[in-house]
């Protein structure tokens, strides 16, 4: 959540309000990440989440203690086929393209987009407010579906 215009929620009614809308919404598709090597007693264990945020836009978020170990890119790359088959144009819209935002700080992040095969599309300036460090600026990254027209193409062409 330190990347966020959101802030953390203690009360449960405003969470559930929260969830339900995104539950309502066609261009909120998400799922939970389970670590399936812990022990039964701890199973099953989520540790982030990831889906389409507001599609064409793609999110992950992960518990702190599991940064690091390589779950976000392994969770990207069997993310994505699953974003473009879901979003295809047969009963969702259609999107050429996922995007993914980034606080410029967030260099793990982005080190994970660029591993699946995102590439860096825009900056946008002040974009928005983060409760804590104040207005942000945003790095746009982009992966376009395979095979369409835009895939490999340059920045800017």
């Amino acid at each position: 959540m330190k990347h966020t215009s959101l802030r953390v929620s203690d009360d449960i009614e405003t969470t559930k309000a929260w969830i339900q809308g995104c539950f309502n919404s066609p261009i909120n598709w998400n799922f939970s990440l389970e670590l399936l090597d812990v022990p039964t007693a701890c199973s099953p264990r989520v540790i982030g989440l990831i889906g389409a945020v507001r599609a064409p836009e793609i999110g992950y978020m992960f518990n702190t203690s599991h940064w690091g170990k390589g779950y976000a890119t392994e969770a990207l790359r069997a993310f994505m086929p699953l974003f473009f088959e879901h979003y295809n144009g047969a009963v969702n819209e259609r999107f050429e393209y996922a995007e993914a935002h980034t606080d410029e700080e967030s260099v793990s992040s982005q080190n994970v987009l660029g591993k699946v095969g995102f590439k860096w599309y825009e900056t946008r300036e002040k974009d928005f407010e983060n409760p804590i460090f104040g207005w942000r600026d945003t790095l746009i990254y982009r992966l376009y579906r395979p095979g369409s027209q835009s895939e490999g193409k340059p920045i800017g062409s």
